[in-house]
């Protein structure tokens, strides 16, 4: 009989940052969704450097490509396959850039995650130790196994939203509703923003968030 085994390695990671013109207010992680880049992913988030925000993109450790043997390539974060390992890792990964960014204990620092990029983030709020100011999830929810009694005391310290398109393929008006019910039922009442448009990041409704 086979038997598995793990073994922890050494492994570099890949991020990006989009820095304000003039002196930033807050540092914004966003986390990409199943199939993303963080260098395409970023660019979505450069108008919000406009208002004094510093934008940083992690990558997910695991890249492959798209569609057959060749072209686009994409990243993701985890899949079923060994998920506790790859949380782990992520986990660590992420505790580990936002130690090197050396952050000023005086900056907020938000949290957006996209699509799959939604229980990545929740799980960093969870396991991180930082003084997290907004959880903005967008096109996604927290994930099924998350604890909200063990997170109860820092989820009330922070602000949380949740954006979804009108057209969104992912989730249709019931599945949002059923999601937003199922969150309200764990404690969470989040500011829910809506848009017109599908599966992708709304910048306006970013802009609201930091009016």
């Amino acid at each position: 009989m086979a038997e598995e085994f793990h073994i922890e390695v050494s492994k570099t990671a890949r991020y990006y940052t989009l820095k304000p013109k003039l002196e930033f207010n807050s540092v914004l992680f966003v986390i990409h969704g199943y199939r993303q880049l963080a260098k395409h992913f970023i660019k979505r988030f450069e108008p919000l450097t406009e208002l004094g925000i510093m934008v940083v993109a992690p990558e997910g450790l695991n890249r492959f490509y798209v569609e057959g043997y060749d072209g686009r390539v994409g990243a993701s974060w985890m899949t079923k396959e060994d998920r506790e390992t790859d949380i782990k890792d992520y986990l660590g990964y992420l505790n580990k850039l936002h130690s090197s960014l050396d952050i000023p204990n005086h900056l907020p620092i938000d949290i957006l995650g996209f699509s799959q990029g939604g229980p990545t983030a929740c799980r960093w709020l969870a396991e991180s130790k930082m003084n997290v100011r907004k959880l903005i999830l967008h096109s996604t929810v927290f994930p099924n196994d998350f604890d909200f009694k063990e997170n109860v005391k820092k989820l009330a310290s922070i602000d949380v939203y949740t954006i979804f398109g009108d057209n969104d393929q992912f989730a249709n008006e019931s599945v949002i509703a059923q999601k937003l019910t199922w969150m309200k039922g764990c404690g969470i009442d989040s500011d829910l923003l809506r848009f017109k448009g599908g599966h992708d990041i709304d910048i306006q409704s970013l802009k609201i968030v930091y009016a």
